[in-house]
C-alpha cells in the first residue's frame, strides 16, 4: 500500500491514474453508444435492452445491484479522473513555477487548452444526463421508469435538448481526442515514426462515437424516429 501512495506523489503516478481512469470512461462511452443506438431498432428492442442491464446477475444479487456496482465504480473512475487533474496541475505548477514559451499549432493546443473548459463542462453534463434520464426530473419532461424510447423521444422531441445533447457529444468528442493523445504518450506508445497514425486513430474514435452518439438525438428531433404525438 505504502509502495502504490509513494507512486501516486509522484507526476508519472498520476498520469497513470489519469489515463487508466480515462480509458475506462472512454470503455464506457463506447458500450453506452451501442445501447443507444438500439432505438433505431425500435421501441421494443430498446426497452428490453435496458430492462436486461436492470435484471444482470439479479438471481445472485437482486435487481439492479450490478447496474449499480457498474455505475459507483464508473463514479470512482470520474472522480479519480478529476481529482488526479487537480492535483497534477498543483504539482506541475509547484514544480515549474514560471512559464516557458513553445510554439505549437492550433491543431495540437486548441484541444489541450479546452481540457479544463471541456472537464467542467462534461462534469455538469453528466449530473444533468443522470437527472434526467436516470432519475426522471428534469425540465419536467414526461417520464416514467423503463420506458426508455418513449421518454427520450418525448425529451429530444422538444428540439432544443436534442441540440443541446449533439453540442456537448462534441465538447465529450473534443475531450476524449485529447485524452486518448495523452493516453499514448503516458503509456509511451507515442513515437516520431507512428504519431502521425495514433493522432489518426484518435480523430477517428472521437469521430466515430461523436456521429454515433449524436444520431439519436437528431433522428428524434428529425421524426425519423420517436413516438407518435
Amino acid at each position: 500500500m505504502n509502495r502504490i501512495k509513494q507512486f501516486y506523489g509522484t507526476a508519472v503516478g498520476k498520469k497513470f491514474v489519469v489515463a487508466l481512469s480515462g480509458i475506462m470512461m472512454a470503455g464506457f462511452l463506447v458500450m453506452h453508444m451501442i445501447g443507444n443506438l438500439k432505438a433505431f431498432a425500435g421501441e421494443e428492442k430498446l426497452d428490453h435492452y435496458a430492462a436486461y442491464l436492470r435484471d444482470i446477475g439479479q438471481d445472485m444479487f437482486g435487481h439492479e445491484t450490478v447496474l449499480w456496482l457498474a455505475r459507483i465504480g464508473l463514479l470512482v473512475a470520474v472522480l479519480a479522473h478529476i481529482i488526479t487533474i487537480v492535483l497534477l496541475v498543483k504539482q506541475n505548477h509547484k514544480a515549474r513555477p514560471v512559464k516557458y514559451h513553445i510554439q505549437k499549432s492550433f491543431a495540437a493546443t486548441f484541444p489541450a487548452r479546452m481540457m479544463r473548459v471541456s472537464g467542467l463542462l462534461l462534469l455538469i453534463f453528466i449530473v444533468v444526463h443522470l437527472a434526467q434520464f436516470t432519475f426522471g426530473s428534469w425540465l419536467s419532461t414526461p417520464f416514467e421508469e423503463g420506458k426508455v424510447y418513449s421518454n427520450i423521444s418525448q425529451a429530444f422531441g422538444a428540439g432544443w435538448l436534442a441540440w443541446f445533447y449533439i453540442f456537448m457529444m462534441f465538447i465529450v468528442c473534443l475531450h476524449l481526442y485529447h485524452g486518448l493523445w495523452s493516453f499514448f504518450q503516458t503509456f509511451g506508445i507515442d513515437n516520431p515514426d507512428r504519431n502521425k497514425p495514433l493522432r489518426a486513430l484518435a480523430i477517428v474514435v472521437s469521430l466515430v462515437l461523436f456521429i454515433g452518439f449524436s444520431s439519436v438525438p437528431f433522428a428524434f428531433a428529425t421524426g425519423m424516429i420517436g413516438v407518435a404525438k
